[in-house]
């Protein structure tokens, strides 16, 4: 078991560094990428501080706490795009038959899938990210011991599985549409929509719904409530650990529906 882990890291090391240095080929397009996302993430926190300066609060929210949010989000987000933004050109692979050559080899399709292609570009959201996080840090005076800096980690790593896990579920329905790219949009649209901003700006059907049904609010607005130490927590259990656990779990069942869909693979044939 060791033996197959260790083979599979060192696969997926080499994929990794393979594609850090075809991107280092166009140093240029990746600096443009850094301003652009920049400019994108700082417009958008100015944005809600005009928001908050001009009402007081968001959602009973104040500017300190939607920092803070804002930059778990952006962090996630960031996480989750190194991670897995080849999840959206899943119907391209499915119409060009693309994966014949995944299933050729000896390991995980969905593995090799995602390893192909790191995302380098994806890093320049997580720059804007770390800048609004560690503003945000000292607006809410978060103490960084211990048990801090785990929940910011079990808050970082489940909200990237959860969006990495709505991203595959979504390029997995090409496997029967052939074309999903309207519904990847939509769903971007709602990570920035219900992770950026407290839940509790919209009706109480809309937070059952990003509860429950498509757990989005576990991204960021449960667990940095619960850090915050913020009133109306759902259980005792600490909120972080309850992201973590929904972001593994909806992992799990989205590599299972990516198992089912690779059934309704029909290869490259004419």
């Amino acid at each position: 078991m060791i033996k197959k882990i260790k083979y599979y890291v060192s696969v997926a090391a080499t994929l990794i560094r393979l594609s850090i240095q075809s991107r280092l080929e166009y140093p240029y397009m990746l600096i443009g990428y850094v301003l652009a996302n920049f400019i994108q993430w700082v417009v958008g926190f100015a944005t809600i501080k005009f928001v908050v300066d001009s009402f007081g609060s968001l959602g009973g929210w104040g500017y300190e706490s939607l920092a803070f949010l804002y930059g778990m989000s952006v962090l996630s987000h960031g996480l989750s795009v190194v991670l897995f933004i080849q999840t959206w050109y899943m119907a391209y692979c499915v119409v060009e038959g693309d994966y014949d050559m995944f299933l050729l080899r000896p390991m995980g399709v969905l593995f090799q899938f995602l390893f192909d292609d790191f995302n380098l570009i994806g890093i320049t959201d997580i720059i804007p990210g770390l800048m609004v996080f560690f503003y945000g840090c000292a607006k809410v005076h978060i103490a960084m011991n211990f048990t801090n800096v785990f929940l910011i980690l079990f808050i970082l790593i489940g909200g990237t599985l959860i969006r990495g896990s709505v991203w595959i579920f979504c390029g997995t329905l090409s496997f029967w549409t052939k074309n999903t790219a309207n519904f990847t949009d939509m769903v971007g649209a709602l990570f920035e929509r219900v992770s950026m901003y407290p839940l509790t700006i919209y009706p109480k059907w809309v937070q059952v719904l990003f509860t429950f049904l498509l757990p989005l609010a576990w991204i960021t607005f449960y667990p940095v409530k619960g850090i915050l130490g913020m009133e109306g927590n759902i259980v005792p259990i600490p909120m972080a650990v309850i992201s973590l656990g929904v972001g593994v779990t909806m992992f799990v069942l989205s590599c299972g529906f990516f198992r089912i869909g690779m059934h309704r693979y029909e290869s490259a044939g004419s």
